[in-house]
């Protein structure tokens, strides 16, 4: 699997470890948080074929955008993008009719991962935090520029 990003479980059942999901964890904050915003943001793409499914982003202005992303050509070529962040192997089953329509964004403070790791030293709960402290949230949400799907 080459990814430059670093693998954080290798069994991604999520009835037998918590539900943490596949998570790659990426040293860049470029990716998230007020960095990302204060970049203007980033391109992320996707490829899932079905041998794999992998997971590129670079910084909005950055000089290593691929063309064809950045100019949004009607094609698009992921071999020629570099080694994505997250690289996820399919060897166990037919992803056809494993997926369907995905939602690609989300945001749930306590979901299934966060409200599991919420340290039990805070004052709150997770639930109680979100729902009492709202100005803490006023800036979570999704913005897109655009978004294109290809087949």
């Amino acid at each position: 699997m080459h990814q430059t990003g670093t693998l954080a479980t290798t069994d991604c059942d999520c009835q037998v470890n918590g539900n943490p999901d596949c998570g790659v964890t990426v040293n860049e904050a470029s990716n998230y948080s007020p960095s990302f915003n204060a970049n203007g943001g980033g391109w992320y793409a996707m490829e899932r074929t079905s041998s794999h499914t992998s997971l590129w982003f670079w910084e909005r202005n950055g000089a290593n955008v691929p063309s064809d992303v950045k100019n949004g050509a009607s094609t698009v070529n992921p071999s020629n993008w570099g080694t994505p962040y997250s690289n996820f192997v399919n060897n166990k089953w037919n992803y056809g009719s494993s997926f369907g329509p995905e939602n690609i964004t989300t945001t749930s403070p306590c979901g299934d991962w966060a409200g599991n790791v919420y340290p039990s030293s805070c004052p709150k709960t997770c639930v109680d935090h979100v729902n009492q402290d709202p100005a803490y949230f006023q800036n979570a949400s999704w913005n897109f520029a655009n978004l294109k799907a290809y087949q």
